[in-house]
């Protein structure tokens, strides 16, 4: 019995004392380090792709008939296609296509520059020679 009481009042005491060394080995006796927020800007990184290769046309011959040139036209126009067939445009039609085509080329040359514009914002290194759209010294845009 006796010893039944030793255990039974050393139990609690072991158990105060295991639970103060476990509670104060987790303490520790250095500082927390401190933290350093750094700022630091750095440019996005977007991979540059090649440019498409540019687009080869066919041919396209246009053949202006007035009354004058038309039985002769369709004489020789028939022995080489075989046979004989009409597009008409008005004066005014053909300026419009004319137009047409000027406008489609300025915006492609808009677009062609600002994709300039943002590959060189993503690249680090300047480019050393102008980037040709096409226009030549004596063409307007």
């Amino acid at each position: 019995m006796a010893r039944q009481q030793r255990f039974g009042v050393l139990s609690p005491l072991i158990l105060v004392v295991m639970t103060t060394l476990f509670l104060t080995g987790c303490v520790s006796r250095d500082k927390e380090p401190e933290l350093k927020v750094v700022t630091k800007i750095e440019k996005t990184i977007v991979p540059v792709v090649a440019r498409p290769k540019p687009v080869q046309l066919n041919d396209v011959k246009v053949h202006v008939v007035n009354e004058a040139n038309y039985e002769d036209f369709v004489k020789k126009f028939k022995e080489e296609n075989g046979q004989l067939a009409y597009v008409a445009l008005s004066m005014r039609d053909y300026e419009n296509l004319a137009l047409n085509v000027a406008e489609l080329r300025r915006f492609i040359n808009q677009q062609i520059n600002i994709i300039v514009y943002y590959e060189d914002a993503v690249t680090d290194d300047k480019p050393e020679e102008s980037v040709d759209n096409g226009t030549e010294s004596g063409e307007s845009k």
